[in-house]
């Protein structure tokens, strides 16, 4: 039997599913998705069959992964090497029945510019779901040019953002609608991450800078529309869409990171609250509004200990997300606390031995598109895309309230 042949009869035979993967970019961010995928989730099995990437350094690093080769091992896959290639369209133009045949997904994690370009060809070129990194694009247009590729080839295009699947956001959005702190009548979501001690891409003496995410022209903006984008989808998830957004960045205040675009911003965020009864502000009392914050600091530790990343007031308590979330490793990390007249000092919602804080995120959103293409519903693909869409129009609005100091529509 060949090797083909093999790998086909052991998936048949033995379930979890196995589902081909081919990787496009193999930077540090691929890692959280692999881990996530080390997990068994649902049925599904994700065997790295290519990856694409012009360093053959970053391709030999995910190869070796441990959750790479062990899935690999378990799944009965006998295939000698995975197929590495210095880009998507050499891999398709040297290996179409790799793609045809054996290629489930195609990952999508390259510098922003780079999106609208390789979302279009793999889409055309493939009969592969295409997962993407967040965010769509670093331009308004761009995004408008993939949301109509999306519409056009409904459930072929996802955005990985994982913070709708974060265990804290999916909780406080129940406790909310429950009633658990009554009306809302405030919400405040910060971002911070420093250079000196972070916990997902490593320090600036070991990167040497940030590299294109310190790129206006790649990246599209500063750390607003790098992490900082991550923060504003829960305040859309739980309070509603955002119509108007007024605020500041501030570049230039940590040359150490080689960064173009912004190293801090703020903003004031209104929100729509229309048909969601338990945010219906009083009468006479103004809109709902939301504070954003969002710094990247070279040298400066981070208060991750005392201060939340997410906090929601309602006229009957508040909910607080810690700000300990990126500390994956740590049992205990991450979290949400209750606050209201049955809690007046604080009920956290998740055990105290639960590891992975807002990496879990991860592993959330991997069921999502699994369920997605188990029921082929490209209604939910679609609006991934959509509501990616929305998330850097807040972001270009916060950058046109800079320049213009005035209130700027999404």
């Amino acid at each position: 039997m060949n090797n083909d042949a093999g790998t086909r009869v052991a998936c048949e035979k033995n379930p979890p599913k196995c589902l081909g993967l081919a990787i496009v970019g193999c930077g540090q961010i691929v890692t959280h998705h692999l881990e996530a995928l080390s997990a068994k989730i649902g049925s599904e099995t994700v065997i790295v069959r290519a990856l694409c990437d012009p360093s053959v350094d970053r391709r030999t690093i995910i190869r070796e992964l441990p959750f790479v080769r062990a899935h690999r091992a378990h799944s009965a896959v006998t295939e000698s090497s995975i197929v590495e290639c210095n880009s998507l369209e050499e891999l398709i133009t040297r290996h179409r029945d790799l793609l045809d045949e054996r290629i489930d997904i195609i990952f999508i994690a390259v510098p922003h510019d780079l999106h609208e370009s390789l979302a279009n060809l793999a889409v055309r070129e493939t009969k592969a779901t295409v997962v993407m990194e967040k965010p769509l694009a670093p331009t308004r247009c761009a995004c408008e040019r993939l949301v109509q590729l999306s519409s056009k080839n409904k459930g072929r295009l996802y955005i990985a953002e994982q913070s709708p699947y974060w265990q804290e956001v999916v909780k406080a959005k129940l406790l909310i609608s429950q009633g658990a702190i009554g009306t809302v009548v405030s919400a405040s979501s910060y971002y911070y991450e420093s250079m000196r001690d972070n916990l997902t891409s490593g320090s600036v003496e070991a990167t040497g800078g940030l590299g294109w995410r310190g790129s206006l022209a790649r990246a599209g903006g500063g750390i607003a529309m790098d992490g900082g984008l991550h923060w504003l989808r829960p305040i859309r998830e739980l309070c509603g869409n955002i119509t108007n957004v007024v605020g500041i960045i501030r570049p230039h205040l940590a040359p150490q990171l080689e960064m173009e675009g912004e190293a801090l911003g703020h903003a004031l965020l209104e929100i729509d609250t229309l048909n969601r009864p338990y945010l219906q502000q009083p009468d006479g009392s103004g809109p709902l509004t939301a504070t954003y914050s969002c710094n990247m600091l070279a040298t400066a530790p981070m208060a991750h200990d005392s201060c939340p990343y997410i906090r929601i007031t309602g006229n009957g308590g508040e909910l607080i997300i810690h700000g300990t979330g990126l500390a994956k490793a740590k049992p205990g990390a991450g979290g949400l606390r209750l606050y209201n007249p049955t809690h007046p000092a604080g009920a956290e919602q998740f055990p105290n031995d639960r590891i992975g804080g807002f990496f879990l995120g991860f592993t959330g959103l991997w069921a999502e598109i699994f369920r997605i293409m188990d029921h082929q519903d490209s209604n939910a693909a679609h609006e991934s895309v959509v509501q990616a869409a929305a998330d850097v129009r807040v972001v270009l609005a916060l950058y046109r309230s800079a320049r213009t100091r005035q209130w700027e529509k999404p």
